[in-house]
């Protein structure tokens, strides 16, 4: 596991980012506080020093000397300074003999290192006094020497130990992330080599890995439906089709050796061609339906009306049939939808019922009775569908071994299908009881679960 590949992960640049900004209110904390202990205590060694010197310096010059001893001698001469030096700089009296060169008198305390004279660092200040002598006050700071020492070791090492702290923690959140994100790209690489049935691992977090694998794995179930739907049609073009072409072909050799060819023969071989053609253009109508994004019609659209558009122009055509077509009145339902496409799906589901329930057969189209849950339901009384072959009437070209003397090119439904998922809507083929019951379930995705 490389730095580069954890930098790329989203988890581990959020940790080490909340991580610095942790350790900078952090850092800025301890050094607060570091500074206003250093600055209280630093304060109230000069108001010691500045107490202890005004009081040496109104002293009498003759009884300066002998305070200073007993100073000295009461405070101990390791932890105060006091001293006196003539205008000269010569050593009068107390534990300093040389003053230090940057102590300016009357003027702020200055921190001196160890010397000789005074073995530990002093806080001093001097004053001059009246006759012109110089008197020099201090104190030992070394305790609040370590006391600086040990906040900013602390706020050193208590950065440090964070800094990696973080950095630990970011690795061991980006562990498992990292991990997920390479059985993604396996699977992606198993995918692009060609195997359609291998979907993104996802796990029980429902995090945004386990959103994005869901999404692909969807699109996958989609790309794996068209792959074989376009197979199907392959093989469906290559059996289907070939019939009607091989017996044009055959017609057309009979006309060519014939001396006098009979008119209606080409006839039957126009028919022939005709066949084939309208195959590829219900083809093409599906191809067009699936691959543009055709949205530009959609506008608010009756049910009722459109199902009532559909009864009108389906009618003769069941009279001649000698099936009954009717439509139910039901609630007003006005849905957002592409009317032209809404009524070529049904006109294909009432014509699929008019052909197979056959004489004396019955077809209602209606609305359903819930205006929430908008449906478009086509019932037949024929011979249904058996519930196995239900999802294989969806394709293109499937036709059960009971249909396949109707005339029809197997492309029907597979067109209601293509419209209906544009729409986002759903279908779904029942049992009537007998005949079949096709529903249209046009509610909004988002209110269909």
């Amino acid at each position: 596991m490389r730095l580069s590949e954890l930098w790329r992960i989203t988890t581990f640049r959020l940790a080490g980012l909340y991580g610095l900004v942790f350790v900078v209110g952090m850092v800025a904390l301890l050094g607060m506080i570091y500074l206003q202990s250093a600055v209280y205590l630093t304060r109230r060694v000069d108001g010691i020093l500045n107490t202890e010197a005004d009081a040496l310096a109104q002293s009498p010059r003759v009884e300066l000397t002998q305070r200073i001893g007993e100073a000295l001698a009461l405070n101990g001469d390791q932890t105060n300074v006091f001293a006196v030096f003539s205008a000269r700089g010569r050593w009068i009296a107390g534990n300093l003999h040389t003053p230090p060169a940057r102590l300016k008198l009357d003027s702020r305390p200055i921190e001196a290192p160890p010397t000789s004279d005074f073995p530990a660092y002093a806080r001093l200040i001097g004053r001059r006094l009246p006759s012109g002598e110089a008197l020099v006050v201090g104190r030992d700071v070394s305790q609040l020497r370590e006391m600086r020492s040990i906040i900013a070791s602390a706020l050193v090492w208590s950065g440090v130990a964070a800094v990696f702290i973080i950095f630990g923690l970011a690795v061991i959140l980006s562990v498992g992330p990292l991990r997920r994100l390479r059985g993604l790209q396996i699977a992606s690489e198993e995918i692009a080599a060609g195997d359609l049935k291998r979907r993104m691992p996802t796990s029980q977090r429902h995090d945004e890995l386990d959103m994005f694998a869901g999404t692909v794995n969807t699109m996958m179930d989609e790309v794996e439906r068209l792959m074989l739907e376009v197979r199907g049609v392959t093989e469906t073009i290559a059996h289907d089709l070939r019939t009607p072409l091989t017996r044009a072909r055959a017609q057309l050799h009979r006309l060519e050796q014939a001396e006098r060819p009979d008119p209606s023969e080409f006839g039957r071989v126009i028919g022939e061609i005709d066949v084939v053609l309208e195959r590829f253009r219900a083809l093409l109508r599906i191809s067009e339906l699936e691959a543009r994004d055709r949205h530009a019609g959609f506008a608010p659209t009756d049910l009722g009306m459109i199902a009532g558009q559909v009864v009108e122009l389906y009618q003769p055509l069941a009279e001649a049939g000698g099936v009954r077509l009717a439509a139910a009145p039901g609630p007003a339902t006005v849905i957002d939808a592409d009317p032209k496409l809404l009524f070529e799906a049904i006109s294909n589901l009432v014509d699929n019922a008019i052909k197979f329930s056959g004489e004396g057969g019955v077809v209602q189209v209606r609305l359903g009775e819930d205006p929430a849950r908008p449906r478009i339901i086509v019932q037949d009384n024929g011979p249904g569908v058996a519930e196995d072959e239900r999802a294989s009437v969806l394709q293109r070209f499937y036709r059960s071994e009971g249909n396949r003397m109707i005339p029809g090119s197997g492309l029907g439904l597979s067109i209601v299908a293509a419209i209906v998922r544009l729409h986002r809507f759903e279908l779904s083929l029942q049992d009537a009881n007998p005949g079949l019951m096709a529903v249209i379930d046009c509610r909004p995705p988002s209110l269909s679960r």
